[in-house]
C-alpha cells in the first residue's frame, strides 16, 4: 500500500506531509496545503493522492493531530472507500484542544506578571485585541428560520423551561440573546434595550408573560437575557450566547432584517448557525430567498463554510408511519429541496423540538393539552424504530461518545434534538477553539519579537568608548533629522496634488457589487412583459419582485458594509507601509558605520504602536420612528422602496392591469435606488479613508515624534553614561533569559 503520513497543527496553520517516507515534490499540489487549515482540503485529499499514484488507490494514511481533524479525514476516507478505494486510517493522538488553551492562559498570566514584558503588550492595541478576542468565552449560536418552523419552541427545548413566545403566527419581531449561565439554575435575568442602545427594562426573574409584553414594544431593540442553558455544558473556556433571531419575513424592523442576513454573511467570524426548516411546509419565497443566501456563502470557503450551518428539519412528529408516512422519503424531500436552493451536500438533521421540549419540562407543569400531546408522540417515537431521528443523523463517532456519556433516555434521543446540541459542541473544538489558540499565540509572538530587537538593541551598547562616541555622533544626526518632523504640510499638499486612491482589492470588491442589480433587474423584467393581466396576477408578481428586490438590497447593504471593514484594514496596512518608508528615511545615512544597532533602532522605531482603527460606532446604522412611518438616519443608506403595493391597488376597480407599462415606469426608479446605495456606500469608503488618513497625519505629528525622540534620548545617555549603560546591558541580558525561556514554553504549547 501507499504509505501517507500527515501532521497537521490547526494552532500555528502547519501541515507535514509523507509520501513513502519522502516529502512531495515541489510542484505536488499536497505541498500547496502546507500552510492551509486542514478542512480546506481534506475533501479533496483522496482523489489528489489517487492523481498522485496514477490510479493506485491503496492507501494507509497515518494521521498525527487532534481528534476533531481526525474525523474529517476519517470521512474523507469512507466517501474514498465508497468510490472503490482501499484505505487504512491510524491515528497518533495529541494534546488536547481545551488543555492547551489552558496552559496558555497560565502563560498570558506569567507575561502579564512581568512589567518589562506586559509593557509590550500594553503598548500594542492589536496585540491587546488579539489577546481580548482569544479569552473571550462567549460562543454564538445564531437560530435562523422563516415562519412556523418551530423556532421558538427549540429554543424553549434547548433552555428547559417555556420562555420565548411561540406560537403558529409569527412571534420573533426582536432579537433575544441568551447567554449560557450554569450558576442561574433555576431562574432567567433579561434586560430590554431600546434603538439608541439604553436599558429601558430589566427583570430579575423573567418569565413568558414578560417576554410577551416587551416583544410587542415597537423601541425594543434587543433582549438581553442570562440563565442556564439546561441543553449545554458551560465549559471554563467557552460560554454559550444564543441568539434567537427574527426570521426577514417575520421582523417589521429593517435593521433587524439586515442583522438576521448579516448573521449569516459573516464570513470572517463564521459563527455557526442552526437553520430551522418545518418538515412539513416546504418552498416559501422566503426560505428561496434566504437559502440562495446561505448557498453563497458555503461555496466561499472550504469545508468549514459548510459545517457551520446545521440544517435542523423539526416537527417531525406531525409525520405518522402507522399512516403509511415514510420518514426516509420524507428527509428525501427536504435533501431535495436544498439541493435546488443550490446547497450541495447539506448537514441534515431530523428532530421534534416539541418531544424534547415536553420530555424536559417537568410534568406537574404541563397543561392537558401538553400530557396528551406528550403520551401520543412518546408512544409513536418509541413503538416505530422508523422514528428514532439519530439514525438518520450524519454525526461522528465523538458525538456518539459524548451522547452515550450523556446517559440521555432513549426517547429523549430518538427526539433528535440532542445530538444537534452535541454538534454544536464539536463545533466549537474543532473551529473556535483552535482559532483562539492561534490568536494569543500570534498576539503573544509579536510581544517577544519587539521585547528580543529591544534586548538586542541594548545589548549592542557592548562596545569601547571609541565605537560608543561616534555611535552617539550617528544618533545625534538622527535627532536633527527627527526634530524636523513630519512635514506635514508637504504631506497633505501631495495628497491633494495626487489623491489617494482606494486600495485595488477594495476597488475590485466594489466593481464587482455594483454589476450585481443589473441582471436581476432585467431577469425581473421578463415577468412584466404582459399588457393586460389581472389584478389579482398583477399585485402576486408585483410582490414577488418587490419582496427579491428588498431581499437583495439588504444583502447588498451588508456586503458593503464587509467591504467598508476590509478596506479600513487595507487603508490602514497602506498607511503602515508608508509609515514604515518614513522611518526608513530617517535612518537613510547611517549605513556606512555598519552596525547591527541601527536595523534595531529602526527596527525599535518601527514598533511603536500603529494603531489606526475606526470603532464600530462609526458603520451602526441607527434607525427611528416618526408617527407610523419609519425613517432611517443611517449615515449613508436607506431602505428600498418603490411604492409598488399603492400603486397596484390604485388600478383595483379596473379589470386588467398593464405589467409593461407598470414596470416601465417602475424599473428607472428601482434603479436610482440601487445607484443611491452604491453612490453612499462609496462615499461612506472615500470618508473612512479620509479619516484614517487624518488619524494617520496626527499619530505622525505628535505620538511618533515624541515616542521616538524619548527612544533617541534613552539610547543617547546610555552611550555617555558607563554606569547607566552596564544596568541597562544586565537587565536586557536578564529580559532575554526570560523571553528565551517564556518562548519555549509558548512553541511547546502548541506542538503537535
Amino acid at each position: 500500500m501507499n504509505r501517507i503520513h500527515i501532521t497537521h497543527n490547526p494552532f500555528t496553520v502547519e501541515t507535514i506531509f509523507s509520501i513513502n517516507d519522502q516529502a512531495p515534490a515541489d510542484g505536488c499540489k499536497l505541498s500547496s496545503y502546507k500552510e492551509s487549515r486542514l478542512q480546506l482540503w481534506v475533501e479533496k485529499l483522496f482523489d489528489e493522492l489517487s492523481e498522485l499514484f496514477n490510479g493506485d488507490n491503496r492507501f494507509y494514511v497515518a494521521f498525527t493531530g487532534v481528534e476533531s481533524d481526525f474525523l474529517d479525514i476519517q470521512e474523507a476516507a469512507n466517501v474514498a472507500i465508497a468510490n472503490g478505494m482501499q484505505v487504512e486510517l491510524e491515528w497518533h493522538q495529541t494534546v488536547p484542544t481545551e488543555q492547551r488553551l489552558e496552559q496558555i492562559r497560565a502563560l498570558m498570566a506569567e507575561a502579564r506578571e512581568h512589567p518589562q514584558f506586559d509593557q509590550f503588550i500594553a503598548d500594542n492595541e492589536q496585540v491587546r485585541k488579539s489577546i481580548d478576542e482569544a479569552f473571550n468565552r462567549d460562543f454564538d449560536v445564531y437560530v435562523v428560520a422563516t415562519m412556523s418552523s418551530g423556532k421558538s419552541t427549540l429554543i424553549n427545548a434547548m433552555l428547559g423551561r417555556d420562555l420565548l413566545p411561540a406560537a403558529n403566527e409569527a412571534t420573533t419581531a426582536t432579537i433575544a440573546r441568551i447567554t449560557d449561565n450554569d450558576r442561574m439554575a433555576d431562574r432567567f435575568s433579561a434586560k430590554r434595550f431600546n434603538r439608541k442602545g439604553e436599558e429601558v427594562g430589566a427583570a430579575d426573574n423573567v418569565d413568558l408573560e414578560c417576554l410577551k409584553e416587551w416583544n410587542q414594544l415597537e423601541d425594543t431593540q434587543l433582549i438581553d437575557i442570562e440563565g442556564n442553558i439546561v441543553a449545554i455544558r458551560e465549559r471554563e473556556d467557552v460560554r454559550l450566547v444564543l441568539t434567537d433571531t427574527p426570521g426577514p419575513n417575520n421582523s417589521q424592523d429593517e435593521e433587524h432584517q439586515l442583522k438576521t442576513m448579516s448573521f449569516i454573511q459573516d464570513s470572517r467570524r463564521n459563527p455557526l448557525i442552526l437553520y430551522v426548516l418545518n418538515a412539513s411546509q416546504l418552498g416559501t419565497n422566503d426560505d428561496s430567498n434566504l437559502l440562495g443566501l446561505v448557498a453563497e456563502t458555503m461555496r466561499k470557503g472550504g469545508k468549514q463554510s459548510k459545517d457551520r450551518f446545521i440544517f435542523v428539519i423539526n416537527k417531525m412528529d406531525v409525520f405518522d408511519p402507522e399512516q403509511g408516512e415514510d420518514i426516509p422519503s420524507v428527509l428525501k424531500r427536504v435533501n431535495q429541496y436544498l439541493t435546488s436552493n443550490g446547497i450541495q451536500n447539506p448537514l441534515i438533521y431530523p428532530i421534534s423540538a416539541n418531544l424534547t421540549r415536553l420530555i424536559r419540562k417537568p410534568s406537574d407543569l404541563h397543561t392537558r393539552k401538553e400530557r396528551n400531546e406528550h403520551k401520543s408522540m412518546a408512544d409513536m417515537f418509541s413503538e416505530e424504530p422508523s422514528m428514532n431521528m439519530l439514525q438518520y443523523m450524519p454525526i461522528t463517532s465523538r458525538v456518539h461518545r459524548s451522547l452515550q456519556e450523556k446517559r440521555h433516555s432513549p426517547l429523549l434521543l430518538s427526539s433528535g434534538l440532542p445530538a444537534v446540541e452535541a454538534m454544536i459542541d464539536e463545533y466549537i473544538d474543532k473551529y473556535n477553539l483552535p482559532h483562539r489558540l492561534k490568536r494569543a499565540y500570534e498576539a503573544l509572538g509579536h510581544a517577544i519579537r519587539v521585547g528580543l530587537n529591544e534586548t538586542d538593541l541594548i545589548e549592542q551598547l557592548q562596545q569601547d568608548e571609541r565605537a560608543l562616541a561616534h555611535l552617539n555622533e550617528e544618533i545625534q544626526g538622527l535627532q536633527q533629522r527627527q526634530e524636523k518632523g513630519f512635514d506635514t504640510a508637504a504631506y497633505k499638499d501631495k495628497l491633494e496634488r495626487e489623491g489617494k486612491t482606494l486600495p485595488r482589492d477594495t476597488e475590485l470588491e466594489l466593481a464587482k457589487l455594483e454589476a450585481v442589480i443589473g441582471p436581476i433587474i432585467k431577469q425581473l423584467g421578463a415577468n412584466f412583459m404582459q399588457n393586460d393581466v389581472r389584478v389579482s396576477i398583477a399585485e402576486a408578481r408585483v410582490q414577488e419582485a418587490e419582496e427579491l428586490l428588498q431581499f437583495n438590497h439588504r444583502k447588498l447593504v451588508n456586503q458593503y458594509e464587509s467591504v467598508f471593514i476590509s478596506s479600513q484594514e487595507l487603508i490602514r496596512q497602506d498607511l503602515h507601509t508608508e509609515y514604515q518608508r518614513y522611518v526608513t528615511e530617517i535612518f537613510q545615512g547611517t549605513e556606512s558605520l555598519n552596525l547591527p544597532i541601527f536595523e534595531g533602532l529602526k527596527q525599535a522605531a518601527s514598533n511603536i504602536s500603529f494603531n489606526l482603527s475606526v470603532c464600530q460606532d462609526d458603520i451602526q446604522v441607527k434607525r427611528v420612528v416618526i408617527g407610523t412611518r419609519e425613517v432611517s438616519d443611517s449615515s449613508w443608506w436607506n431602505p428600498f422602496s418603490w411604492g409598488s403595493t399603492r400603486t397596484v391597488r390604485d388600478y383595483g376597480n379596473e379589470n386588467y392591469v398593464d405589467l409593461e407599462k407598470f414596470w416601465q415606469e417602475r424599473s428607472t426608479r428601482i434603479q436610482a435606488e440601487f445607484t443611491r446605495l452604491v453612490e453612499n456606500a462609496r462615499r461612506e469608503i472615500e470618508v473612512g479613508k479620509d479619516r484614517l488618513i487624518e488619524q494617520y497625519v496626527a499619530f505622525m505629528t505628535r505620538e511618533f515624534d515624541l515616542k521616538f525622540a524619548e527612544l533617541l534620548t534613552s539610547l543617547s545617555s546610555k552611550t555617555t553614561d558607563r554606569n547607566a549603560r552596564e544596568i541597562a546591558v544586565s537587565e536586557a541580558k536578564a529580559l532575554r533569559a526570560w523571553i528565551d525561556n517564556f518562548k519555549t514554553k509558548l512553541d511547546s504549547t502548541l506542538a503537535i
